[in-house]
């Protein structure tokens, strides 16, 4: 079958693909951008890349072989991208070249800093993705100003980035790496607890400085006419909301002001303080622009039928890095909307004795758990942490009913004043706030970067808070599992910036949303009450003792307790367990069979391939991407 197809790139009429499917075979033919292409180079790539098998060669090429391009190949794909094609160094390069360097000072005080980070092709928000065993470029979290110890090297990081200003930058980048069979990373900001946009002698797709925000005040978009923000995929979270509030709105995004919002982060669900809501950031997205594996992009919305529409559905959902290269995402645009803020925090006497904690952690899980119901109806978000040395958390209610939102949660503030004598400190902190922009300014993003990370999560049902007993169940699941991840007398539990990361109790999902959309979403998210969060994490100083594989096997079980107790379940594709052994079942649930259709359909080949997403292959992929000695 035969059919053709002309789409307009980035409204410019040089910017016209026509793509061409005979049994298979792809062809792609520039009309009028050749001379910006550079003709050279494009017309290898489409002499080059026929079809599926073009692509499915493996192993890949890497650096160290003959079959990787030579550096006339890279200057012609410099030249094809306008010049911007970035060698990749390591973010702390400069330090290990010379500690004393004016590069290296520049770098030592913004280690951890998300926002310096997230700018830097070089760079992961957690060190083990940038790591691939002791290959790596790493300071130390603690004490960064230190000489750092070792030889630098990339690691798990790209060999070279194409620095995104159009679609066609990444058309070119798909084809150049089909031709020479590299693997392909994609990367807005590196904030990824999975190590997915991180890939060892790759070319990363960079999409950072997409950084478009504009406002539609009524879109349509068949019969439908909605109010909708624009946002390039480079976009993040703090430049959404400043903008949204700029036009008197407010549009979902991640709890962490760093986050893209239009990236990995809607394609894997999406969670955050609009959640309850609003619902996930997957069912605010309306329409969006996506290069394909055959370096065509594509509009897709609501209105797109067929496979078009398979793919729309699939998008939103279905995983990150895994369909294409999404360079334009348009949102629902939601009224400004005032909050009620409460905060709280308890740090105990004497963490060590155990049974006082122990009572501590689950009277308070208790209380949380009791007052859940009421929160969720009245569309509230809440995060909390507890662990042997503290408790603490927060809630964020819309609209400006103070009174009433401190009385719902008045039975957790409460654990503060019965455990007095128990706790060396305790603080209550209530606010309100005309918007959702105002609230995360007073309440700043308080998380660090420049660390190694590792997590373990599940979904909590809504049906293990019926009852007085299957709550006392959840609870000491709960604790179980802290004490799993840092056994008494373990390595772990003798050194306290380890033992004190807090088990995260969240509850973003969208429960209490009516007529949801169709989405890829897991099915759970529809009757979760919480998302449970295991964390361990460590230094390039503690992971020089050894125990990083203890750590991050101590993680992996600490979520066995839960995955017990909600046998079936599921968990956030985007914070999820590494080493999850049902990942289909636990990211996907009944969702993936089709979705394994709709790679098959777009992607056979897997131009797009990340761990443990759709059409992932255990046994080819897992030295391929280096995970195993990275986590």
């Amino acid at each position: 079958m035969l059919f053709a197809a002309n789409r307009q790139l980035n409204k410019r009429d040089d910017y016209i693909i026509c793509e061409s499917i005979e049994k298979g075979v792809v062809a792609l033919s520039i009309v009028t951008s050749i001379m910006l292409l550079g003709t050279a180079i494009f017309a290898t790539l489409v002499a080059s890349v026929v079809g599926d098998a073009s692509y499915a060669k493996r192993p890949y090429c890497k650096p160290t072989q003959s079959c990787w391009p030579s550096a006339s190949s890279w200057a012609q794909l410099n030249s094809t991208v306008g010049g911007r094609l970035i060698k990749v160094f390591p973010l702390a390069k400069p330090c290990f070249d010379d500690p004393t360097s004016l590069a290296c000072q520049e770098v030592q005080p913004k280690f951890i800093d998300p926002v310096y980070r997230s700018s830097i092709p070089g760079a992961a928000e957690y060190l083990n993705w940038e790591s691939c065993g002791a290959a790596n470029c790493e300071l130390d979290l603690v004490v960064p100003s230190d000489a750092p110890l070792g030889n630098c090297s990339l690691g798990r990081l790209s060999v070279y980035a194409i620095n995104v200003q159009t679609p066609l930058d990444v058309t070119a980048a798909i084809l150049f790496a089909r031709l020479q069979n590299i693997k392909i990373a994609i990367k807005n900001t590196g904030h990824d607890t999975f190590g997915r946009a991180s890939a060892p002698d790759s070319l990363l797709i960079w999409t950072h400085n997409l950084k478009k925000m504009s406002y539609v005040e009524n879109l349509k978009i068949g019969k439908i006419s909605q109010p909708a923000f624009l946002f390039g995929s480079g976009v993040q979270a703090y430049e959404a909301t400043a903008f949204a509030d700029a036009h008197n709105k407010t549009v979902v995004q991640g709890n962490c002001l760093t986050v893209g919002v239009t990236g990995g982060w809607f394609a894997g669900g999406g969670k955050g303080t609009f959640g309850p809501l609003h619902g996930l950031g997957a069912e605010n997205v309306i329409q969006f622009t996506i290069v394909t594996a055959d370096g065509v992009a594509r509009t897709l919305n609501s209105e797109s039928k067929g496979d078009e529409g398979d793919l729309f559905w699939a998008v939103r959902g279905g995983g990150g890095g895994n369909w294409g290269v999404v360079t334009e995402v348009v949102m629902k645009a939601h009224p400004k909307q005032s909050y009620v803020s409460i905060t709280y925090s308890g740090v105990t006497s004497n963490h060590t004795d155990r049974p006082v904690v122990d009572k501590v952690m689950k009277d308070f899980i208790t209380a949380l758990a009791n007052v859940q119901a009421k929160v969720t109806a009245l569309s509230a978000y809440g995060e909390h942490f507890f662990n042997p040395y503290n408790i603490n958390g927060g809630y964020s209610f819309p609209g400006t009913d103070v009174a009433g939102a401190k009385k719902i949660v008045q039975p957790v503030l409460d654990i503060l004043s019965k455990y007095n004598s128990s706790l060396a400190s305790t603080n209550i902190n209530i606010q309100s706030f005309p918007s959702f922009a105002a609230m995360t300014a007073a309440l700043p993003d308080t998380n660090f970067y420049g660390f190694n990370s590792r997590i373990a999560t599940r979904f909590i049902p809504k049906k293990l808070f019926a009852s007085n007993a299957t709550i006392e169940m959840l609870a000491d699941a709960l604790i179980e599992g802290y004490y799993l991840n840092v056994p008494p007398g373990s390595p772990q539990s003798e050194i306290d910036l380890i033992a004190s990361v807090g088990v995260g109790i969240d509850s973003g999902g969208p429960i209490n949303i009516k007529n949801r959309p169709s989405t890829a979403v897991h099915p759970a998210w529809s009757d979760t009450f919480w998302q449970i969060t295991y964390a361990t994490g460590w230094t390039k100083n503690l992971g020089a003792l050894g125990i990083i594989p203890i750590l991050t096997e101590s993680v992996s079980r600490a979520a066995d307790p839960l995955r017990k107790l909600t046998p079936g379940g599921g968990t956030y594709y985007n914070e999820g367990d590494v080493n999850e052994a049902d990942w289909q079942g636990a990211f996907f649930g009944s969702n993936y069979p089709r979705l394994l259709a709709i790679k098959n359909k777009w992607d056979p080949s897997r131009v797009f391939n990340v761990w443990k997403g759709v059409g992932w292959v255990e046994k080819q992929d897992s030295s391929e991407y280096c995970y195993y000695e990275s986590a």
